[in-house]
């Protein structure tokens, strides 16, 4: 037997199953309750008549005397219908009265009660001894068919109560289970609107129906609300992507523009000077340099829009940019790196890469953009850890500020060579990372950019102290 497909029919067929089970139980017990009863109370009567007999009561006149001789007499004894008594001495059945079956079997060599059959008919049976000697004996016989009727018909009544009780069950198991199942409908209902990216913003019904019912559907809006992030985040990946080659290809046109010339110089004037092929070369070279680092800038750009794949971490942060500020100390040899450490341990859960990727970005801007002297500052203020990067150049004016860490963009009046994305790396990463970014002022005269980063010290791995070495 196959089980049924749909859940209504699943719980139906349980409840009848159930209801069948504790059927089957109960009326065997029920049925075996009767039958005992019904025992003891042929066993009593049959205790009684033999009480009567021996008590010397009305049954005592059974038609054997002192003298074991046969008398007649009244037998109120054997009143009713089904019951007879047999007297068995020296071996020998002497007397019988009552409802004597044709095939009555001799008394039991043992005293007491006994089932017997006679006919193919049960019959319950009393033995006793009428004299000290064991002999006469008397055994008075019941017959069980009443009591027989009277489990059939209490059977009979069990089987149709049963089968009445399980098919109201089974109509009121399905009437029942049609309203359990309606909020999975009414989920189905939601689940199948799904039909897009765009559908994973709609959430489903769990305000109703059972606990189970409003669990999964919690669930199941979790699970869109997982799918919404997903997709969310490939939508940016393939933007990013496509933002990529769009930008890749519109800034990369002017540097091979240019490198394309200069090489075409070289080709057709094979009779230059030293000095003119020197200065081709040297901008060939340049421009091939503008390229890897416009290339670098934008692969930077692509792979901190892909937020939720990058690799997640704790971040020495005070580590890491003390590093930083040895690696731009050798790259720009002519400008003076000063660094105030008020902490010493800070750990920051982030993308390691990206985090380096914006200290670098920072002390490249300040050296390219700025004259002689930057100086960089790490502190902790209340819940926040702020980055401070100032530069003595000319800075950025109040207007520009928000636009220039937009990619591709730079100030106007910014003379350095460079590809108008390091400030907008910075800004990207500070986002990622749940900071905020300010442009300022700077005390030495430039630009002062300043990122902070929430910190939580009971989270972190190490605390916090202050340190207030400069390097």
């Amino acid at each position: 037997m196959r089980a049924p497909r749909s859940l209504r029919g699943r719980i139906t067929l349980a409840a009848l199953l159930a209801l069948a089970l504790g059927g089957l139980v109960g009326g065997a017990a029920l049925l075996a309750a009767v039958e005992r009863d019904g025992r003891e109370a042929v066993d009593r009567d049959l205790r009684e008549r033999v009480r009567q007999v021996l008590g010397g009561g009305p049954g005592r006149d059974l038609g054997l005397g002192p003298g074991r001789e046969r008398r007649g007499g009244p037998e109120p004894l054997l009143a009713g219908a089904g019951t007879f008594v047999q007297v068995e001495d020296d071996g020998q059945v002497v007397l019988q009265r009552g409802d004597v079956p044709a095939a009555a079997p001799p008394p039991p060599e043992r005293d007491g009660l006994a089932t017997v059959e006679i006919d193919g008919e049960p019959w319950r049976s009393l033995t006793v001894a009428l004299a000290a000697d064991g002999s006469p004996r008397l055994q008075v016989l019941s017959s069980l068919e009443p009591l027989q009727e009277r489990l059939g018909s209490v059977r009979r009544l069990v089987v149709g109560l049963g089968l009445a009780a399980l098919a109201l069950t089974g109509l009121a198991a399905w009437a029942f289970t049609t309203l359990a199942v309606r909020p999975l409908a009414r989920l189905q209902a939601g689940a199948a609107r799904v039909s897009g990216a765009e559908d994973l913003s709609t959430p489903l019904p769990d305000s109703d129906g059972p606990v189970e019912v409003r669990s999964l559907a919690g669930t199941l809006n979790e699970m869109l609300a997982r799918l919404e992030g997903s997709t969310a985040a490939l939508q940016r990946a393939l933007e990013a992507t496509r933002r990529f080659a769009s930008d890749a290809g519109h800034e990369l046109r002017t540097p091979l523009t240019g490198l394309r010339a200069n090489l075409d110089a070289l080709e057709r004037n094979p009779g230059l000077d030293e000095a003119q092929r020197l200065a081709l070369v040297r901008e060939t070279i340049a421009e091939q340099e503008r390229i890897v680092h416009l290339l670098e800038g934008l692969q930077a750009l692509a792979r901190g829009e892909a937020a939720d794949s990058l690799p997640r971490e704790d971040v020495e942060l005070a580590d890491l940019v003390d590093a930083a500020v040895y690696e731009a100390r050798r790259r720009h040899p002519g400008t003076s790196f000063e660094l105030d450490d008020r902490i010493a341990r800070a750990t920051l859960h982030g993308w390691g890469d990206g985090l380096r990727l914006l200290a670098d970005n920072l002390l490249d801007n300040a050296a390219l953009h700025g004259g002689a002297q930057v100086r960089v500052a790490l502190a902790r203020d209340g819940a926040e850890l702020a980055l401070s990067v100032e530069d003595d150049g000319a800075g950025i004016e109040r207007g520009e500020r928000e636009r220039v860490l937009e990619p591709f963009a730079r100030g106007r009046g910014a003379t350095a060579p460079g590809t108008g994305l390091g400030l907008a790396i910075v800004a990207q990463q500070v986002a990622l990372h749940g900071g905020t970014i300010e442009l300022g002022d700077s005390a030495l005269g430039g630009l002062a950019v300043e990122a902070r980063f929430p910190f939580a010290p009971s989270a972190a791995r190490s605390t916090l102290a202050p340190q207030g070495a400069a390097h």
